[in-house]
């Protein structure tokens, strides 16, 4: 049984997660869906062993382990994982659907994805993160980082990982440098053609979450340093605006706008800098291996 379907998921020291994330959907499209799909697991350089070949997954026509040489995050380990796809299947058409292995990404979604693509093929589907498992104060931040974008941004951008694409959408982005900030505002920025889905984030099947605080201003910079250009427009306009409502009496607080803004910038160019050459580097040294 031929298939077009491919699971794409970062895995760091998730294992345990990640066998009970593929029996589920192994199940589900063994009852529901009646096909096989493709399975492309990034370890982003576990420091746990694990043997990819004990999964017995009777749906999955193929495993492909890409194992990378230093540990980059989730964001990058996708990054790779879709550079990957896009090498390997440049001639085919196919779904990606990119999950995170820990389980709060719930995998029963994936059918209504895929009942979705087939209404609209020429879509993509992102799945917007609705009620959160996390602390309070961490919620909190997070819908601070989310007013940041749309104030910059001017567009809301409230999508994980958790989402369907396209394979004419996944070559689009493949090779962007932005994709090696951040997979969210890469897809946004670049694909317009894209169905929101608001699903709840499940729990964890164990451990802990390693997505904290800190983890959220990392993310949070990598996002704003793939939107560098709207960002910059933006500040214009706010300096611009600044200057002519506080420039003549409260100096102080214009250069403090225009200063924070000008820092802001600078650190987004040059992450963004950085970003190609980091890329091409890291999907180089990656082994790949097909089970």
């Amino acid at each position: 049984m031929k298939s077009n379907i491919i699971i794409l998921t970062p895995v760091y020291n998730d294992w345990n997660n990640l066998e009970k994330l593929l029996k589920r959907i192994n199940r589900i499209f063994f009852k529901r869906l009646k096909s096989k799909f493709e399975l492309v697991i990034v370890n982003d350089c576990s420091q746990e062993n694990y043997n990819c070949k004990k999964l017995k997954l009777r749906m999955v026509s193929k495993i492909n382990v890409i194992s990378l040489f230093k540990n980059v995050g989730s964001q990058r380990a996708i990054a790779i994982g879709i550079r990957y796809l896009n090498n390997v299947y440049r001639k085919k058409n196919f779904k990606t659907i990119i999950i995170d292995s820990d389980g709060q990404d719930n995998p029963n979604v994936i059918s209504k994805l895929l009942s979705i693509s087939n209404q609209k093929p020429s879509f993509s589907i992102a799945i917007n993160r609705g009620q959160r498992k996390e602390s309070n104060l961490f919620r909190i931040f997070y819908e601070l980082y989310c007013l940041i974008i749309r104030v910059f941004y001017f567009k809301k951008i409230r999508f994980g990982n958790f989402s369907l694409i396209d394979s004419n959408h996944l070559k689009e982005i493949s090779n962007k440098s932005d994709l090696w900030c951040a997979f969210p505002p890469t897809l946004s920025k670049y694909i317009s053609q894209i169905v929101h889905l608001t699903v709840n984030r499940e729990k964890r099947y164990g451990g802990d979450s390693k997505m904290n605080f800190f983890g959220l201003i990392r993310h949070a910079w990598r996002v704003f340093s793939a939107l560098r250009f709207r960002v910059f427009i933006s500040s214009v306009i706010y300096v611009s605006l600044s200057y002519g409502i506080f420039y003549e009496n409260h100096k102080t607080f214009f250069f403090l706008i225009f200063f924070s803004l000008l820092i802001f910038n600078i650190v987004n160019f040059f992450l963004s800098f950085k970003n190609k050459s980091d890329f091409t580097m890291n999907y180089r040294k990656a082994k790949i291996r097909v089970l």
